[in-house]
């Protein structure tokens, strides 16, 4: 843990409400109307509209609990788009990368950069207008000496204490002042038993936690509660991770739009959950070696209760979905039971390595290279033309097992058939 280079700060870049930004991007309609977006399967509200949230809508809150509230005050209400969504994030991540070249990708709506320390409030004035021209998509952004206070930056702007989305807290003349109106429990890298642990010692703001003594929080929360604290102090300990690396696990699962009963639907959505696992490795240039496969129902219903998982080794390492389908479907079989009401389905790669280091063996395939072309080729086209263009049958043609969507927008930027039209008269 090393001080801070005197001549960089870190700027934390954070969309307003993304997913209500995103409906609004090609609705303006939308603007200055309360909006909510529903979770999976039109659940609870993941994201809402300041004027949703001034109406007392809370975040979390299930859908159906607040249907009259709804009614009464005609609140615009969306499904999660996330085809929409990441297609938008990745355009903002793009403009991003022209400001600096390091750039950290937390979230699908948060990234950090690093600069050269100069005017902070200017260039992140000009981060949040390159942004907002190049998207439509308005954010806020906070300058600081650590990542930590960047986002405490962050965090300031939004409760409105200043005239614009952006706010140098490296700059302020009493940095100190701004940490004593953060709650400890907002400071990034608490969580909710730490933050109960401070407050029963009477630490309650960012800057009592940044004057608390090494020692006493080293003993309570170890090196990675000591970090927050050098942090807020101006000490970098959290660094910039690279814009880009392989993951180590994928999983890809998703709760069914209604109760699933057949082992032919089952091998739909689990044929569904590989290939997507199957195109984020292509896209790391990763191959997997091992392949889980977990079906569940409904923990809270009345109906009788099942889950279960398994696990087979895939020989030698692959990307290709058709065999990774192959080896899930034998791992769905074993662990299929008849009567059950399943209501989620989920497929897990692991032990990744890179593709060029896989190790094969006299059994292994001699048509990888083909493969690998082929792949290349569908990628290409699904990228181009929207996911699923191409898919292998396995996956099944209406999949009336996928979650329910009842207000879902058009996906505008990824979908020929959903573009948006425009008419002269």
């Amino acid at each position: 843990m090393s001080p801070a280079k005197q001549d960089k700060l870190y700027a934390h870049v954070d969309c307003d409400n993304f997913y209500v930004s995103c409906e609004r991007v090609f609705q303006p309609r939308l603007k200055k109307r309360p909006v909510i977006v529903l979770s999976n399967n039109d659940g609870c509200i993941v994201s809402r509209s300041p004027e949703a949230k001034a109406l007392g809508i809370g975040m979390g809150k299930p859908f159906h609990q607040v249907k009259d509230i709804i009614e009464c005050e005609t609140i615009s209400v969306f499904s999660s788009n996330y085809t929409l969504y990441g297609d938008l994030s990745r355009r903002v991540m793009e403009t991003l990368s022209a400001f600096s070249p390091d750039v950290d990708i937390y979230s699908i709506d948060e990234a950090f950069l690093i600069f050269e320390k100069h005017d902070g409030e200017k260039y992140g004035k000009k981060i949040h207008d390159a942004v907002l021209r190049h998207t439509g998509i308005p954010v806020t952004v906070g300058i600081g000496r650590t990542k930590t206070l960047a986002k405490i930056a962050v965090k300031y702007a939004k409760q409105g204490n200043t005239k614009t989305r952006v706010f140098d807290l490296s700059s302020h003349p009493d940095s100190d002042q701004v940490l004593s109106e953060i709650l400890a429990q907002d400071v990034w890298g608490i969580g909710r038993r730490i933050a109960e642990w401070l407050y029963e010692h009477g630490i309650n703001t960012a800057l009592d936690l940044k004057n608390i003594n090494d020692e006493t929080m080293r003993k309570r929360t170890g090196v990675t509660g000591l970090r927050v604290v050098r942090e807020l102090r101006g000490i970098s300990c959290v660094e910039l991770r690279p814009l880009w690396a392989p993951r180590k696990g994928i999983i890809s699962s998703r709760s069914f739009g209604r109760y699933v009963t057949s082992l032919v639907e089952l091998q739909e959505s689990v044929a569904t959950h590989t290939t997507r696992a199957a195109e984020k490795l292509r896209q790391d240039r990763s191959v997997a070696g091992l392949l889980s496969v977990y079906i569940t129902t409904n923990a809270y219903s009345r109906n009788p209760k099942y889950t279960n998982t398994a696990c087979v080794s895939i020989v030698p390492s692959t990307n290709a979905a058709h065999e990774l389908i192959s080896l899930a479907f034998i791992a769905l079989e074993r662990i299929f039971r008849p009567g059950f009401k399943y209501i989620k389905a989920g497929v897990t790669l692991s032990e990744i390595t890179p593709a060029n280091q896989r190790q094969l063996d006299i059994f292994a395939p001699c048509n990888i290279e083909h493969q690998e072309r082929l792949y290349r080729v569908v990628d290409r086209i699904n990228r181009e033309h929207g996911s699923g263009t191409i898919q292998h049958l396995a996956c099944g043609i209406k999949q009336g097992w996928t979650m329910r969507q009842d207000f879902r927008s058009p996906r505008y930027t990824t979908c020929w058939e959903e573009l948006p039209v425009a008419r002269l008269s």
